[in-house]
């Protein structure tokens, strides 16, 4: 008896050995590379989301596509730092602790040390939990939880406490909050549970019942999304669907991206043979059911879903760990045949999956495939932006990149969106617009794709009522500034005529502007006959010395009125924003000229005394030293 219990401590021992080195092993993998590559979209979505005070980060969540947990986690974490490396370490520690929890979970499941060694060494070397335990997203988060719901449903089968009821119901809930996709493994978990032991159903209901009650606020936040998440998928067969999106599901499961030709058939033999020994103890498959049912649910579930939300290998990360307990039970049990058997059928797999743990987990190709740059949002709106101005973006992706690398004297940002996954309502927008504008200098909008689709509606909204500063196209992205109206106004008639048919009959403009303040001007033109070209037109700042020191350009009425539009006696309203510079616009005053010009030649319609400008007022700086 004591050389046996000497025995048992003995394995015992070595087993957390190998526990610990496959832990540490399992930071080395996570932390190599991990701040490289750039920030992706979704990386970027998270760290805005979590930036964002805490009432409008539930109800962005509750428009998107995944709940607010790990959003909530990354805001507290945000204290660590907001670069990539900070960002993605919590992925990476989150994934480390599911080592030694899928050792304690696979332990508790077979009753075997071995096995338990082999799933901690599979959760900490498996490329897809790799892979995204170094992503700025909620996958490590619930792939943990998930794990943490098995280790309680487990202990709860063996000893029934309240602890282990509650800490399988606080596990379950923050499954369910940090990914949908959890919904399978969970609903395994509760399905074999029940299996296993029949006479517990009547606890098992009552704790899926508490579980339930602490997501229900969630799902009725977030119930309109939902709503029309499923009813976007309700359409065509799905069965169908559900078929035809299998073999993604299976790949994406096995994860064979970047692997050896045939690795996913190596899989299944390993697997098979691992089963086909346990055949010859038949009572030994009943714990087999967990695996097979959470694999089962999440592969069918996960591709019926994409009827309502694309496939992505990501979505399987919560059910992968399962798939470590079936790769360890049958390694497990080729080894009682043969341990040169089992050893073989490591070797065999490590060498099939070595381009894919080695190169491709690494690279981080799935989310993006064309070339992007993140900076590129902070590079030109640093530089044309000031510290008194805000910068709206119509996608909270490209929010992120530009919170990352944003510093403190640099403009401050918000949120219009206009883009998937969320469009926003104008109303709500305008509200947002409308606290904001009278406290800046200038609001500047990042748009992904400019004026098209759904942001065309906001663009309209932002030319018609306030006054535009700047726009510029750099590839996919519209930046665009705009001013608010001025408080006080100076208006006179003009009778400024440019050629033989254009006529500036009224303006108005600020009465007063501070150092790197604002210019609002409102110019009235009118064509005596019809114009056969299209003009632009230019309002210049100019300091005391004649120096160009702001200007707008554009063609009237933030370009929906091009002059060969403009009818005989008809009035055109024509707004124009001006943005100072904060130094270097010299004492007292600055200048304002307008005119037209031809963007093609350059060439300027002159007035008659053969100007080719006019000098409308001169607006006072207040608030020099």
């Amino acid at each position: 008896m004591l050389a046996r219990a000497e025995v048992r401590r003995s394995a015992m021992s070595g087993a957390s050995a190998v526990v610990a080195l496959s832990t540490l092993l399992a930071l080395l993998l996570r932390v190599h590379r991990l701040a490289a590559p750039v920030l992706r979209w979704d990386e970027g979505w998270s760290l805005a989301h979590a930036s964002l005070p805490w009432s409008e980060l539930w109800c962005v969540a509750t428009e998107e596509w995944h709940p607010p947990a790990y959003v909530s986690l990354l805001k507290l974490w945000l204290v660590a730092g907001k670069d990539a490396w900070s960002l993605r370490y919590l992925s990476v520690l989150l994934g480390v602790l599911a080592v030694p929890l899928g050792y304690r979970v696979a332990r508790a499941w077979s009753g075997s040390a071995g096995v338990g060694v082999l799933s901690a060494l599979f959760v900490a070397c498996w490329p897809l939990l790799v892979y995204y335990g170094q992503v700025a997203r909620m996958y490590a988060l619930a792939a943990l939880a998930v794990l943490a719901a098995a280790w309680y449903m487990l202990r709860d089968l063996r000893t029934g406490s309240w602890r282990s009821g509650l800490g399988l119901v606080g596990s379950a809930t923050v499954a369910l909050y940090s990914l949908y996709h959890t919904a399978w493994p969970l609903a395994a978990i509760w399905l074999y549970a029940a299996l296993l032991r029949p006479r517990r159903l009547p606890r098992l209901l009552a704790l899926g019942g508490l579980t339930l009650a602490a997501y229900l606020p969630w799902l009725v936040a977030a119930r309109h999304t939902l709503a029309m998440r499923l009813a976007a998928g309700a359409g065509g067969d799905p069965v169908r669907s559900t078929l035809d999106t299998l073999p993604a599901a299976l790949e994406g499961l096995s994860f064979l991206y970047g692997a050896r030709p045939h690795t996913g058939a190596v899989l299944a033999a390993v697997l098979a043979l691992g089963f086909g020994a346990s055949l010859l103890t038949r009572p030994r498959l009943r714990p087999l059911l967990l695996p097979i049912l959470a694999l089962a649910l999440s592969v069918a579930g996960t591709a019926y879903s994409t009827r309502a939300y694309w496939f992505a290998a990501r979505h399987l990360v919560p059910a992968s760990p399962f798939l470590g307990l079936a790769l360890a039970w049958a390694l497990d049990r080729l080894a009682a045949r043969s341990w040169r058997l089992s050893l073989a059928a490591v070797v065999l797999l490590v060498t099939m999956y070595w381009p894919t743990g080695a190169h491709f987990v690494y690279e981080k190709t799935l989310e993006v495939t064309d070339p992007f740059d993140p900076a590129e949002d902070y590079q030109y709106l640093s530089a044309h932006t000031g510290p008194n101005d805000v910068v709206y973006f119509n996608a909270l992706a490209r929010a992120g990149w530009y919170e990352n690398l944003r510093r403190p004297h640099d403009a401050r940002w918000s949120y219009a969106m206009r883009w998937d996954p969320i469009i926003e309502s104008l109303d709500r927008i305008v509200g947002r617009l409308q606290s904001r504008s009278a406290t800046c200098r200038a609001l500047w909008f990042a748009l992904y794709k400019g004026d098209f689709g759904p942001n065309a509606p906001l663009v309209g909204w932002l030319n018609a009522n306030l006054y535009p500063a700047s726009g510029e196209w750099r590839g996919d992205m519209l930046y665009l500034a705009f001013v608010a109206p001025a408080r006080d106004w100076r208006a006179v008639p003009c009778d400024a005529r440019f050629g033989s048919s254009m006529r500036l009959c009224r303006a108005r403009w600020s009465s007063e502007a501070p150092p790197g303040g604002a210019v609002t001007l409102e110019l009235t033109w009118q064509a005596e006959e019809p114009i056969a070209r299209n003009l632009k037109v230019f309002v210049h700042a100019l300091d005391g010395t004649g120096r160009l020191i702001a200007q707008h350009d554009g063609i009237p009425a933030a370009g929906t009125r091009p002059t060969d539009t403009w009818r005989p006696g008809e009035e055109i309203c024509d707004r124009h924003g001006l943005l100072l510079p904060a130094n270097g616009a010299g004492p007292g005053e600055v200048r304002i000229v307008v005119g037209l010009y031809d963007p093609q030649s350059g060439e300027r319609a002159r007035l008659p005394d053969g100007r080719d400008a006019f000098q409308l007022c001169t607006i006072p700086l207040r608030g020099l030293s």
